[in-house]
Formats: C-alpha cells, structure tokens, sequence
C-alpha cells in the first residue's frame, strides 16, 4: 500500500513540475481570398437605404455571377466577414468569419447578413475606424488567404475619428487592397474624397453609385471583381436599366 502511494505521489509532483509545453496553436486553413466586408451603418443612412443595402448584400451572395466566381477560386474558396460601422467606437461583426466553398454556403451567408437586426442609428461616420477594424479582423482569424481585400461602402465623407487617409500605410503593410463602394445621393464629392484617401493597396478601385436604387447591382459587380481578381473590362456588361455605376481607379 505504501509502495502504491508512494508512485501516486511521484507521478502527480512529476505531473504540475514539468515545464509542459502550451497547446499547440492550430493550423490556419488556406483560402484564396480573405474578404471583409464593411457596411456604414451612421445616421446618415436611412432606415429604407439600410435595408436596401443588407438585401443588396444577401443578394450579391445569391447571384451566379458571385458563386461563379467563388467556384473558379478553386478548392480553398474564400473566407469572408460582415461588418457593420457608424462611430469611432462602434464597430459590429456582424457576421463571423466564415468560409464559403460551395453556392449553398454562399446562400447561407448572404441569409445571415440579412438576419441581422441594425446595430447603429444616430451616430457619426468614422471612416478611418471602421478601415482601422477591418485590418485587425485578419490577425488570428483561423485562415490564411493568398489575397486580402477589404470592401467598404459609404455615402458621407468621415467626420469623426481618425482620417482615413491615415490608415492607407497600414492597409499596404497588411498586404491588403481596400475598395470603396460610394453612394452618392447625398454627396457628390465622395467620389474623389474615396480616391485620394480612401481606397489602398494593388489594383485599389472606387465604385461609385447615384443612389441606393442602384446598391444591389454595384455590389454585385464589386464582388465579382473582388473574387475573381479580374479586371471589369473582362468581366460581362450586366447594369441593369438606369443604373448609373461608374469604376474609377487611383
């Protein structure tokens, strides 16, 4: 009996005295595009144009142009998150990352993106915040993407926080393209306010948008383009009647 305690005891003071190495960290799965998706959510959004913006989303992930262009990204597919913004402290992850491979998963997300009830109304546009929190959303995210882009859509300049223009060096280091999709009802200007502070990184591009009306066809273009990393003259002409969708590059 005295022998049995004997070895218990060793076995337990071996047990919390070795250094023990910490659980390996779990390996990142590849992916073809890491993709971040940042929705303005401020006040200067209404509560039609908002709903008319998340049903864009859930539809672009419905179209076949984007599963097409998921598909050809071949066996890695794409992981991707939703983000809603107002604030300079108001950042929503809506929609956790996930990893979409086939058109069912595609459907699913843009289902999730529209399940979601608006986070913000009533505050202001920081811009460089919501670009600041979608750099950090890829660190540690459990996937490790060949290319990284983030998608921000807005109709006003910033005007609150840090400028946006001072995230453009930080979007580079990262190794990530930013684009911008502007609305333009209320601000005709944003368009260029876009293009020289805004957007960042390889084949960096605008698209800007007359109104909310035209939301659902831009972004479904945008996405396309995004995916499948090709440029928009090679891509199929499909603006719908009256839409007034224009691409502008740096």
């Amino acid at each position: 009996m005295a022998v049995r305690l004997t070895v218990a005891a060793l076995a337990l003071f071996v047990f919390f005295t070795l250094p023990w190495a910490a659980p390996a960290r779990s390996q990142e799965t590849p992916v073809a595009l890491e993709l971040v998706l940042l929705a303005d959510s401020s006040s200067s959004i209404r509560g039609a144009e908002f709903d008319l913006q998340i049903s864009g989303y859930a539809l672009a992930f419905q179209d076949p142009g984007v599963i097409g262009a998921i598909m050809e990204l071949g066996e890695g597919g794409l992981a991707v998150t939703f983000v809603q913004w107002s604030a300079t402290f108001q950042q929503y992850d809506a929609v956790a990352w996930t990893h979409i491979q086939t058109p069912v998963d595609a459907i699913a997300f843009g289902q999730a993106i529209e399940s979601q009830a608006r986070k913000f109304t009533g505050f202001g546009t920081a811009t460089g915040s919501a670009i600041a929190h979608g750099i950090a959303l890829f660190d540690d995210n459990g996937f490790d993407g060949r290319r990284r882009v983030i998608d921000l859509s807005s109709d006003e300049h910033s005007n609150q926080g840090p400028h946006p223009g001072g995230m453009r060096d930080n979007v580079i280091a990262g190794g990530i393209t930013l684009n911008g999709l502007a609305i333009l009802d209320d601000d005709f200007a944003l368009e260029q306010y876009f293009r020289q502070y805004v957007i960042a990184g390889p084949g960096a591009f605008v698209m800007a948008v007359a109104s909310y009306d035209d939301f659902a066809e831009a972004i479904k273009l945008k996405l396309i383009r995004e995916i499948s990393d090709e440029p928009f003259a090679t891509l199929p002409d499909s603006h719908g009647p009256g839409a007034v969708i224009r691409v502008r590059y740096p």
